[in-house]
Parts: C-alpha cells; sequence; structure tokens
C-alpha cells in the first residue's frame, strides 16, 4: 500500500516580500492641512478648507467661495493601501452637527480631480484615490485603528508588506545598459 508524500503546509502570504504589523505613524494637523488644500486646488467652489482632528472625530471646515463657511463632520470608518490606492469610508458626514452631506456634493469634489485620480461609490460612502504616482504599487497597507486626537491623526497598521520582486528582477542588471 503506497500513499502520496504529504504536502507541506501553504502560507497566505506574499511572497518575496517584507511583512510587518503594529506600526503606528502620526500626521500633524499643518501637514493634513496642506495635503487637502492641494488636493483641493482645482475644485472652484471652494475657498478654503480646514481640517481638526478632535476627541475621536475628524472635524472638516469649508468655506465656499460663496462666502458660506460650513463645519463638516465625518467619521473615517476604514483606510486601505493597496497597489497605489488608498481607499477610506466615511460615515455620519454632516454640516451643522446634524444636515447631512448629499453624495452628489462629493461626486462633485471627486469628478474636479484629474482624471483617474479620485473614486467615490456613494452606496458605501467609500472614497478611493489613485496614488500610484506618488507611492510604489509594491506596498499594501492594512489600517487597523484612525485614531483623532487633538491636532493629530494617528494611523494604527495592521499586518501589511512591500513586494521586493521589482527589487530581485533589478539587482545584478546594468542600469546603464540599453537592454
Amino acid at each position: 500500500m503506497s500513499s502520496a508524500p504529504p504536502v507541506p503546509p501553504v502560507a497566505d502570504l506574499p511572497s518575496l516580500s517584507i511583512r510587518w504589523d503594529g506600526l503606528v505613524v502620526t500626521i500633524d494637523a499643518t501637514t493634513l492641512n496642506t495635503l487637502v488644500r492641494r488636493a483641493t486646488t482645482h475644485v472652484k467652489e471652494i475657498e478654503e478648507i480646514l481640517i481638526d482632528p478632535e476627541e475621536g472625530r475628524l472635524g472638516l471646515t469649508i468655506k465656499l467661495r460663496r462666502g458660506i463657511a460650513l463645519p463638516f463632520r465625518g467619521e473615517v470608518t476604514s483606510i486601505r493601501l493597496r497597489d497605489g490606492f488608498l481607499g477610506f469610508g466615511i460615515t455620519e458626514l454632516k454640516v451643522f452637527g446634524f444636515v447631512p452631506i448629499p453624495d452628489w456634493v462629493l461626486k462633485r469634489i471627486v469628478e474636479r480631480q484629474p482624471p483617474g485620480r479620485a473614486f467615490y461609490y456613494p452606496e458605501n460612502r467609500v472614497f478611493v484615490i489613485n496614488l500610484n504616482a506618488f507611492l510604489p504599487r509594491e506596498l499594501s497597507l492594512y489600517v487597523r485603528e484612525v485614531i483623532c486626537e487633538p491636532g493629530e491623526l494617528k494611523l494604527c497598521f495592521g499586518p501589511s508588506h512591500y513586494r521586493l520582486d521589482r527589487i530581485l528582477e533589478e539587482i545584478g542588471s546594468d542600469p546603464f545598459s540599453d537592454d
């Protein structure tokens, strides 16, 4: 009676990668505001935008060109970065603390971005931003928790990885070769 040799277990991990878990990144409000202002430069309806991390929530105040300053409040429910795309869900997005923000306003902000830069999925209130021009596509991040404290936003990363495929392909190649 012959039996097949045992099959070794296969780990469900990305091969040829660097992995980590438990990293915490803190971004101060000044940096957040600079990033958001640059990202909304081409939205002509917005005159000024201010992000204010506070106890447990991410505050957002937008001043429209019509001169009205509107305090928005929302909660980031999840953040994920994979293959160069940053996705995040937002719940309870309201103005004046009680008026829900309609999806058409959020769609309008996304439509004013360069083609392919941002996407909005209203059924889940999820935004996806294409960061491939800025981040390596080999980077995959899972954000376990987002903590808003006065003046800063903390991203607590769960299991994440950086694929080494492209780096390994380039090791040993002549950078000055025409091939």
